[in-house]
C-alpha cells in the first residue's frame, strides 16, 4: 500500500483513472464557464468549489483509507486516586459545605440505575481503571462512593511513589488525583514520571479558623525554672473576637488559661504556659483553643487542640564528692543539695591521711586504727590500718559502697554522674585511678568539677598528672604566690549567656547580686583558659589584676568545670539567710553538670511523619562498665491512649553494637507511654521509661487553605495537567490524543468519515448557490 502522510490508498491501480476523471472534469468546467456571464471573482469561486467536489469524488475510486494510532482498549491502566484524609471535612467558605461533598459529586451520578458517573464509564471503555484512596498510604478500593475521609494525614508524594513502584513494569498511562493539595511532603522527593492529573478540590478563599500551628516544650535543669510550653496560634478571619487558650493536665484539670484579642484578618500569636508537675516521669498535657464568640462557625475544629509530652526526668542524679579534709565547702554544699529531689550527693571525706604504722599509738596487740576503736569490736583487725587513709562516707546507698575508699573500677565509679574533687592532692589518686577518671569523663560522659583549695590545681600537683588534660585551664609556668586579697567576683560575657551562672531574670537584679557578693581571699591562680574552654567568671584584685574564676569545657562525651575560688563559703556567711544565693549556685552548677550525662540504658523514640513507616523504637544498652552489649534481652511495654497494654521485643541491630530496635504502628493519635526492661546475662534487670505523642494531624492541619500551587507543581513535574472539576468528561475524551504506553494502528475508509461527505456536498451546493444567485441555470 502507498502511504501519504496519514492517508493510505486501498486501490492504487485506479490512480490513473482518477487522474483522467479529474482532467476531464477540469476540461468540462472550463468549457462550461466560458459561456457564463458571471463576474470573474464569483466565477473563480464557483469554478474552484465544483472542481474540488469532482476531485474528492474521483479520489474515492482509489479507496482512500485514514490510518493512525489509537488506545488499545483495556490494555493501558489508569489510576484514580482520591484523598481520604480529614482535611476534606473542612468547610468551604463559599458554600459552607465540607470539601468532601465536591468529591462525592464527582464520584456519584444522579441516575439511580448507574453506579458510576459518565466520565468514569467513558474512562473504563478504553482503560483498565484502578481505584485508590490516599491518606498515609495508598489503599486499593473496589468502589470510591463510600469513603469515610478519616485519614489522619495525607502523604501525597510518598503515596504516589508507592503507587508508581507498584505498577513499575505495567503500562500505567496516568494518575487522576482528587485532593485539596494539603501535605507536608516536598515535591522534590517525587520519583514518578507518570503523568499526574490533579483535580483541585476546595476554594482558596480565606475561611474563619483558629489553629495551633506549632508547639514546643523547653526544659531547664535549674531550680525555680518551670517547664515552659510555647504554642503558636494562627487566627484567620477572626477579627474583633477573643480567643482562649487552655493548658490541661492528664486529669483534664485546667492548669492555666490565656486570652487574646484578635484585631486583624490574619494574625499570629504566641502563647506561653509554665507548669511544674509534681511527680517525675512522663506526663501528657493538652492545649485547647477556642473563640469566645458564640456565633463563630470555624471551618474545622481538628486543629484546635494538641497533646504534649512532658518529661520531668527520673530518679535523682548521683554526685560523688571527694575531699581531702572536712571543710565548710562541703557543709554548705550538703545543705544546698539536701532538699533537691534531682541531686543525690554522696560524700567521701578523708579525715586521716595515710601514715606509717607505730605500735605505741595503739594498745598492745591492737592492729586497727584507734580512731575506729569500738565501731566493730568483733572485727577490729579489719578496721582501717595506720598505713591507710581514714574516710567518712556520707549518704551511701549500701554498706559496701565506697568501703575501700575512692573507686578502683569502672563499675564502682560509673554509677555516679558527676565527680567533685575538693582540696585533695593529686598523689591521692593512683595512676590507674587517674586513667579511670579520664574514661569516666570521656567515655562515660560524666562531669568533673575541681574546686579550689590549698591542695587543688597546681598546689595539689595536678599540673604533673594526666588529669591536667581534662582541666579547661593552663597552669602558670612559675610560682605566682604574691600576696593579694579581696578578689571581687564578676561574670564574663560568656557567663552572662549561660543560664546556670545567672540567678535572676532581670539584668538589674543580677548586677545587684554581684555587687552584694563578698570579696574572696583564696584563689588558685592560673594563666588562662584553653582554646576550647569557656571562661564564665573572673576575679578582680584591688590592683586591677584579673584572674580566671570559673571555666568549663567539653572533654570527650563529658564536661569539666574548674572553680579556682578556695573560700566560696564566705559568700554564705555574708548573705541573707532567707534566700541563700550560694545554695542556688551549687544546685544550678550540679544540675547543669548532670543534664546531658549518658545513661546505661537509653530509650529513643523516633516518629517520622513525612515517611510514615511507623514509630521506630531504639534502646541503647551499656553494661556497668559502659561497654556496648548486644547479648542482653530487651522487652518493651507500650500503653496506648486507651490504656491498652502492648508487649514487644526489641532485637539487636546487626551493624550497631549495643543498639536494639523495633517498629510499632500507633493505631490512633494520642500520648503513648513506653517502658523498656533490659535483662543482663546474669539476670540483673533495669527498667527505663519514656513516651511520645502520635499526632499526624498536627502537620495535616497546619494550614487549611487548599494548596493549588502544589498541585500545579505536581502536574508540571510529571508533564500532566490540572483538570478543572467541571471538565472531567472533556478530559477523558482528550486522552486518545495524548501519549499512551500501549497503542494500536487504526485504519478506516476515508469515505466513511462524515466530514468528507459534508465537504463534497458543501462544494457542490456552494457552486449551485452562486449560479442561482445570479439567475444562471
Amino acid at each position: 500500500m502507498n502511504c501519504l502522510a496519514q492517508i493510505q490508498f486501498g486501490a492504487p491501480d485506479w490512480t490513473t483513472i482518477t487522474i483522467a476523471v479529474i482532467i476531464m472534469g477540469l476540461a468540462l468546467l472550463i468549457y462550461a464557464y466560458r459561456s457564463l456571464t458571471l463576474q470573474r471573482s464569483l466565477a473563480g469561486i464557483a469554478f474552484s468549489l465544483k472542481l474540488c467536489g469532482i476531485a474528492v469524488l474521483s479520489i474515492a475510486l482509489t479507496e482512500p483509507l485514514w490510518s493512525g494510532v489509537r488506545i488499545h482498549p483495556g490494555t493501558n491502566l489508569f489510576a484514580i486516586v482520591v484523598d481520604d484524609s480529614q482535611s476534606l471535612k473542612t468547610k468551604d467558605p463559599q458554600t459552607g459545605q465540607p470539601r468532601l461533598q465536591q468529591i462525592q459529586q464527582l464520584l456519584t451520578t444522579n441516575d439511580s440505575e448507574q453506579t458510576a458517573p459518565q466520565w468514569m464509564r467513558d474512562l473504563e471503555q478504553n482503560f483498565s481503571v484502578r481505584k485508590y484512596s490516599l491518606d498515609a498510604h495508598a489503599h486499593a478500593q473496589t468502589s470510591l462512593q463510600h469513603l469515610t475521609f478519616d485519614g489522619s494525614q495525607t502523604n501525597l508524594v510518598s503515596g504516589l511513589n508507592e503507587l508508581t513502584r507498584r505498577y513499575q513494569k505495567l503500562p500505567l498511562a496516568g494518575i487522576l488525583l482528587m485532593t485539596d493539595g494539603i501535605s507536608a511532603e516536598e515535591i522534590s522527593r517525587l520519583e514518578t514520571s507518570i503523568p499526574i492529573y490533579p483535580v483541585a478540590i476546595g476554594n482558596s478563599q480565606p475561611a474563619t479558623d483558629l489553629a495551633i500551628t506549632k508547639t514546643s516544650v523547653s526544659y531547664s535543669p535549674f531550680e525555680d525554672a518551670p517547664i515552659r510550653i510555647l504554642a503558636d496560634l494562627s487566627a484567620s478571619q477572626c477579627q474583633q473576637k477573643q480567643l482562649k487558650a487552655q493548658l490541661l493536665d492528664e486529669t483534664g484539670k485546667v492548669v492555666e488559661t490565656v486570652t487574646r484579642e484578635v484585631s486583624q484578618p490574619e494574625q499570629q500569636f504566641q502563647i506561653r504556659f509554665q507548669v511544674r508537675p509534681e511527680a517525675t516521669g512522663i506526663a501528657f498535657y493538652q492545649i485547647k483553643t477556642s473563640l469566645i464568640a458564640e456565633d463563630t462557625n470555624e471551618a474545622t475544629l481538628a486543629n484546635n487542640q494538641r497533646t504534649l509530652k512532658l518529661d520531668r526526668g527520673r530518679t535523682a542524679h548521683r554526685v560523688l564528692y571527694v575531699s581531702g579534709r572536712p571543710n565548710w565547702e562541703f557543709k554548705f554544699l550538703r545543705r544546698a543539695i539536701e532538699e533537691d529531689e534531682f541531686i543525690h550527693l554522696v560524700g567521701l571525706i578523708r579525715i586521716g591521711k595515710k601514715e606509717t604504722k607505730f605500735d605505741f599509738r595503739s594498745r598492745d596487740g591492737e592492729e586497727g586504727n584507734a580512731l575506729f576503736r569500738g565501731f566493730d569490736p568483733k572485727n577490729e583487725a579489719d578496721l582501717e590500718r595506720y598505713d591507710q587513709p581514714v574516710f567518712v562516707r556520707i549518704n551511701t546507698q549500701s554498706p559496701d559502697e565506697l568501703k575501700d575508699g575512692f573507686p578502683k573500677t569502672e563499675e564502682e565509679l560509673f554509677q555516679y554522674e558527676t565527680l567533685i574533687i575538693d582540696d585533695l592532692e593529686a598523689a591521692f589518686f593512683t595512676h590507674d585511678q587517674q586513667e579511670l577518671i579520664t574514661r569516666f569523663v570521656s567515655e562515660r560522659g560524666g562531669g568533673l568539677v575541681m574546686l579550689g583549695g590549698q591542695e587543688s590545681f597546681q598546689k595539689g600537683g595536678y599540673d604533673k598528672t594526666e588529669l591536667s588534660r581534662l582541666l579547661p585551664i593552663y597552669f602558670p609556668q612559675r610560682d605566682a604566690s604574691a600576696f593579694e586579697s579581696d578578689y571581687q567576683f564578676t561574670l564574663t560575657r560568656d557567663g552572662w549567656l549561660h543560664p546556670w551562672m545567672r540567678h535572676h531574670k532581670q539584668e538589674q537584679e543580677e548586677h545587684k547580686r554581684l555587687t552584694e557578693m563578698p570579696t574572696f581571699k583564696t584563689i588558685n591562680r592560673v594563666d588562662t583558659t584553653k582554646p576550647g574552654a569557656t571562661l564564665a567568671a573572673e576575679l578582680k584584685s584591688p590592683q586591677k589584676a584579673v584572674y580566671p574564676a570559673i571555666a568549663t569545657q567539653r572533654y570527650g562525651l563529658g564536661r569539666v568545670t574548674a572553680v579556682m575560688i578556695g573560700d566560696l563559703w564566705r559568700w554564705r556567711l555574708k548573705e541573707d539567710s532567707t534566700s541563700p544565693q550560694l545554695y542556688k549556685s551549687w544546685r544550678q552548677l550540679l544540675r547543669w553538670m548532670t543534664t546531658d550525662v549518658l545513661e546505661p540504658v537509653d530509650l529513643l523514640v523516633n516518629t517520622n511523619l513525612e515517611e510514615y513507616s511507623g514509630t521506630k523504637i531504639k534502646v541503647h544498652v551499656r553494661d556497668p562498665e559502659f561497654q556496648k552489649r548486644s547479648d542482653y534481652q530487651v522487652e518493651l511495654e507500650i500503653t496506648t491512649p486507651e490504656n491498652e497494654t502492648i508487649k514487644l521485643t526489641a532485637d539487636p541491630t546487626a551493624d550497631k553494637p549495643g543498639e536494639y530496635q523495633t517498629v510499632y504502628l500507633p493505631p490512633q493519635p494520642g500520648g503513648y507511654s513506653i517502658s523498656a526492661k533490659v535483662t543482663a546475662p546474669d539476670s540483673k534487670t533495669k527498667t527505663i521509661h519514656s513516651g511520645w505523642v502520635h499526632d499526624p494531624g498536627s502537620r495535616e492541619f497546619q494550614s487549611i487553605k487548599p494548596d493549588h500551587k502544589r498541585l500545579l507543581q505536581l502536574a508540571t513535574h510529571t508533564k500532566g495537567e490540572v483538570i478543572p472539576a467541571g471538565k472531567m468528561s472533556q478530559f477523558v475524551h482528550s486522552l486518545d490524543q495524548r501519549h499512551m504506553p500501549v497503542t494500536e494502528e487504526s485504519v478506516s475508509p476515508l469515505w466513511h468519515h462524515p466530514w468528507v461527505l459534508v465537504f463534497v456536498l458543501g462544494c457542490l451546493f456552494g457552486e449551485w448557490s452562486l449560479r442561482r444567485w445570479k439567475g444562471l441555470p
